[in-house]
């Protein structure tokens, strides 16, 4: 049986950027990924939509800036270097973010697509692996494992036949044609679908945009509140107790689901042209806030939007063709992780320590890391592209037993 360093089993930006950073180091590891090919959120790549983390927020530049998968690397390769400075802007675009990984996994031969792990057991040694490719079936065995299978979209009970925004693109063309149109939830990939079809709306169709959200809130931008996003604050937040973790999330909402502040200016401005010759966009699009969607029922080609005003008890009852819901995510977890001793925290939340490592009874020769479901232990920088790569070079160095990346970074301003 073929014996590997690790598996990493999922391949997103997280497990991507791990394999990059292993290119460098003595380790031998694999990543399996079941779909035939690299996409990343193929249902939200909007034409004009940008990613909300600097360029060098790559999947390597922070942890290795000499690494050939830099993003300024991609950009040289590409022929896009100069009108990339030349335009002056910090962001990417997210087609090209994801063209980006698609040029990154195309270089990497320990990247195996099509590939699907089935199983994963433990023994005193580490893992043994169970791998389907083309009706075939491998074992081999690795002393550590890597999570990374990444979200799944939830939609709640009771909403009958929605489109959620994961699924956006594949929709698109069917919701333009529609005539009446409704968004419900906040955040960005509301906004963004929002905006996208407010924009080539025609007179006739009208577009609603609904939350239940006090108000349409911008991400929070300043300085300083980004410091949330440091090796030292996940340090700070990891050691806290569980109840403390749960308390301080709810007041992150603002930096998890605010919308990007140019994306709302669009959408500003795009209501406001629709009026510049005095017209009223009331025909044309409704923007509710503090309403919750309690159903969205399906009946002979309409939905019913029902709910309630979530200070005054009014209920609302609307009807559209089609609704489009951004009601989030939830971590995807596999069948097998049922069968391995885990230490749970809670209910779906399992213990992780600081170096992301799921904890397990008993003792075992290797580590199961991960990247996925770990909010409630390391904080809203759990799904920050930019400190993803913080976590690999720590990953890489608790499998090498030894610093192969450096990560006692500049310390924030903030004391925490």
């Amino acid at each position: 049986m073929e014996q590997v360093d690790f598996v990493a089993i999922g391949c997103g930006p997280y497990n991507l950027g791990l394999m990059a950073l292993a290119e460098k180091t003595t380790l031998r590891g694999v990543c399996y990924e079941q779909r035939p090919e690299m996409m990343w959120h193929e249902g939200m790549l909007i034409d004009g939509m940008t990613m909300q983390t600097h360029y060098l927020q790559d999947l390597v530049t922070v942890a290795d800036p000499t690494n050939e998968a830099s993003f300024l690397n991609y950009l040289s390769e590409a022929g896009r270097l100069q009108t990339f400075i030349t335009q002056e802007r910090n962001t990417i675009p997210r087609t090209e973010y994801n063209r980006y990984l698609r040029w990154v996994a195309e270089s990497l031969s320990t990247v195996k697509f099509g590939h699907r792990v089935s199983d994963v057991t433990a023994d005193g040694e580490g893992y043994v692996v169970t791998v389907e490719s083309a009706g075939e079936t491998i074992q081999l065995r690795a002393t550590h494992v890597v999570l990374g299978t990444g979200m799944t979209p939830l939609v709640p009970d009771g909403f009958e036949q929605v489109i959620h925004t994961s699924e956006y693109m594949t929709y698109r063309d069917v919701l333009k044609d529609k005539y009446r149109v409704a968004v419900v939830g906040s955040g960005q990939s509301a906004a963004e679908v929002f905006l996208d079809l407010l924009g080539d709306a025609t007179n006739e169709q009208r577009v609603d945009w609904i939350t239940r959200s006090d108000h349409f809130e911008s991400l929070e931008a300043g300085k300083l509140g980004d410091e949330i996003f440091s090796v030292d604050y996940v340090r700070y937040f990891h050691a806290l107790s569980y109840t403390s973790r749960q308390a301080l999330l709810k007041s992150f909402e603002r930096f998890r689901h605010g919308v990007n502040p140019e994306t709302m200016t669009a959408i500003y401005e795009t209501l406001y042209h629709r009026t510049a010759e005095g017209e009223s966009t009331e025909q044309q699009a409704a923007l509710l806030t503090q309403v919750e969607v309690e159903t969205i029922t399906y009946d002979w080609l309409t939905h019913r939007l029902t709910g309630k005003h979530v200070y005054t008890g009014e209920a609302i009852e609307r009807t559209y063709d089609l609704v489009v819901v951004a009601t989030g995510y939830r971590p995807l977890l596999p069948s097998w992780i049922d069968r391995l001793p885990i230490v749970w925290e809670a209910e779906k939340e399992w213990r992780v320590n600081e170096t992301y490592e799921i904890q397990m009874e008993g003792r075992f020769g290797g580590k199961l890391f991960t990247h996925t479901n770990i909010e409630h232990s390391h904080g809203p920088a759990a799904t920050n592209l930019g400190m993803a790569v913080y976590r690999n070079a720590i990953i890489l160095n608790e499998m090498a037993g030894e610093t192969l990346y450096e990560v006692s970074v500049q310390k924030p301003f903030t004391t925490f």
